[in-house]
């Protein structure tokens, strides 16, 4: 569980996995995914093991593989290593099952149900059926739902704990998403600030299109940015920015196009408007919601959910609370999206 959770973020559209090798009740080999188009957790495991793979057992997390994609299938780098007992606890119901390759070779495979990590990679298969990433909205505000006061001073409403959790957050993304109009009022990096941390990729969205590109986020070197615009005349000035012309810059289309460029986890970090675009479509999956113990009060213009449409109280966008943390002072709530 913990090298699959390390791992977060940094497989892309493919599922992070790990694998441990045991041999006379000693780990002699252990393994996770850690790169999309990499070699697999469970070849990491059996190079680590090398000799001592004959007549071992392999627990992995997800089913082997039996395809053929960028890294040859699993299974056959497993019955060549002469393993002998395989243990996995999710069924991988995206691809051809490896388990009767590895059962025809005289392998012993067992299914072992792990209620935690089938929760885990179910969000991973209905993103691969969706072609949408696995995504994230992440809001900061105080209790009656303020991110900034009227005067839009907003730093800090939470405390320095909730940085540092949000940092970790932003490692454990492949891209963050945000409006051209929070780039240009906070002049951001959006980086973890975690040493020897991965950066997300920043997804920048402008219909209009009219930036300024000599702010942070443009100006860091070999650090890719990706630009949604609706503007056909906006053009790059530098090679690390990419951008995409569409059409209409729905949440739907932005999502899929950043599936189909390799991203499977993508964190919004937004201001409302941005925001409660996410919020209220139907193709998000968590929404981490950080509380400050405070009140501002005023007029509401900076709430978090801001909708032109007044919903009736039987069509509400609706959200189950599947963890709570306190952070010092503040709190940390963590829902998932009923659709």
């Amino acid at each position: 569980m913990n090298l699959v959770h390390i791992t977060k973020g940094q497989t892309g559209v493919n599922p992070p996995v790990a694998a441990v090798i045991l041999k006379s009740g000693r780990i002699v080999g252990f393994g996770a995914h850690l790169k999309q188009g990499g070699a697999h957790a469970e070849i990491e495991a059996i190079k680590m093991a090398g000799e001592n793979c004959q007549d071992a057992t392999m627990y992995v997390t997800l089913e082997p593989c039996s395809h053929h994609g960028k890294t040859p299938p699993c299974v056959d780098q497993i019955i060549d290593a002469k393993i002998k007992r395989v243990v996995y606890a999710v069924k991988d119901v995206t691809l051809n099952s490896g388990v009767n390759k590895l059962k025809a070779h005289g392998v012993e495979v067992e299914h072992v149900p792990h209620e935690t990590l089938t929760e885990f990679y179910d969000t991973f298969f209905k993103s691969k059926h969706s072609q949408l990433p696995i995504t994230t909205v992440k809001v900061s505000s105080t209790l009656d739902g303020k991110v900034a006061n009227d005067f839009k001073e907003s730093k800090w409403i939470t405390n320095k704990s909730v940085k540092l959790d949000v940092f970790k957050l932003r490692h454990a993304h492949d891209a963050i998403i945000t409006g051209y109009g929070t780039i240009q009022e906070d002049n951001p990096e959006l980086t973890t600030r975690i040493p020897d941390a991965k950066d997300p990729t920043p997804i920048i969205l402008s219909r209009k299109g009219n930036i300024d590109f000599s702010l942070k986020i443009f100006n860091q070197q070999n650090r890719e940015v990706i630009i949604f615009t609706e503007n056909d005349n906006l053009r790059a000035p530098n090679s690390n920015i990419k951008l995409i012309h569409l059409e209409n810059c729905d949440v739907e289309t932005i999502l899929n196009r950043l599936y189909i460029l390799g991203f499977g986890r993508v964190l919004i970090e937004a201001g409302p408007n941005v925001s409660s675009q996410f919020l209220n479509s139907n193709v998000i999956t968590n929404f981490i919601l950080y509380l400050a113990p405070k009140l501002i009060g005023g007029s509401g213009k900076y709430q978090f959910f801001k909708t032109d449409d007044v919903f009736p109280l039987h069509s509400l966008p609706n959200f189950s609370c599947v963890h709570t943390e306190h952070i010092d002072d503040n709190l940390k709530l963590i829902f998932k999206k009923e659709i």
